[in-house]
């Protein structure tokens, strides 16, 4: 009896008390967990998506309404999250992870590169910005199958005997060609044509060279080669892989950093 007039017994136990009381209720967390503070920040955030929406800016009573939008989903998120409601869902983890791939490169990624890096960037990559050849052609439509035919028929074409109206199958292209490039002809004819292209001498005819129609025979008349462009011609498209490039490096130097840090242990793999 004599040990519980103790004071020290006194405050042991009161700490007991309240230990359970929390224990009991599952409240283990700082109370400022329970705090929530909408900022003129915050207003004014709601207000701009509001405007961005609806092109106009809120009524008090619509303010008020998003106000109480932004407290409902804020006290939802912080008790789903005292719940773990946030582990293992495949969809927050993948949001979560865009997010820190978003952080670990955005400074990075937003500086402005000079013109020293961007023309080192295009010298170091010159097949992908170069020019594309102009072309200068005349095609025949033979249809799907005529590729038993082709031989005799080159022949009657380049020694002035056979007519090329004579041969050609109407189909909704252009007979003519004058200064296309690659892009050009491939919108017209498809890939393959394009790529048929390459290996033609100029001043015969030529093929058959297949496109998304059929087969066609191919004069080119003339050629202009493609040419290194210059930086000014290709800024935009430098700047953007240029970035995409440093974007890439930060995110693999960040996780680098992060897979250090972590032991890492996969069955069956040694």
């Amino acid at each position: 009896m004599k040990l519980l007039k103790e004071p020290l017994v006194h405050f042991l136990g009161g700490a007991l008390l309240v230990f359970a009381f929390f224990w009991a209720t599952g409240t283990n967390r700082d109370p400022a967990d329970y705090t929530i503070s909408i900022s003129e920040t915050d207003v004014a955030r709601l207000q701009a998506g509001w405007v961005q929406n609806f092109r106009r800016a809120p009524t008090q009573d619509e303010l008020d309404n998003l106000i109480d939008q932004e407290v409902k989903e804020e006290i939802y998120y912080r008790e789903a999250l005292r719940l773990g409601l946030d582990r293992n869902d495949p969809l927050i983890r993948r949001r979560l992870f865009t997010k820190m791939r978003f952080l670990d490169n955005q400074e990075g990624a937003q500086d402005n590169p000079s013109d020293a890096l961007l023309q080192k960037w295009l010298d170091d990559h010159p097949d992908k910005y170069a020019l594309s050849s102009l072309y200068n052609l005349e095609q025949i439509y033979l249809g799907r199958n005529a590729e038993q035919t082709v031989p005799a028929t080159l022949d009657g074409l380049n020694q002035g005997t056979v007519e090329p109206d004579t041969i050609r199958q109407a189909i909704s292209l252009p007979i003519k060609l004058t200064q296309a490039d690659a892009f050009e002809i491939t919108r017209q004819f498809g890939e393959k044509f394009g790529a048929g292209l390459n290996g033609l001498a100029v001043g015969q005819w030529q093929g058959p060279i297949p496109s998304g129609f059929g087969q066609h025979l191919v004069k080119v008349t003339s050629k202009t080669p493609g040419k290194s462009p210059a930086l000014d011609d290709v800024r935009q498209a430098v700047t953007n892989d240029w970035r995409a490039a440093q974007t890439a490096s930060l995110e693999e130097a960040a996780f680098d950093k992060y897979r250090s840090q972590y032991d890492i242990k996969v069955t069956g793999r040694k």
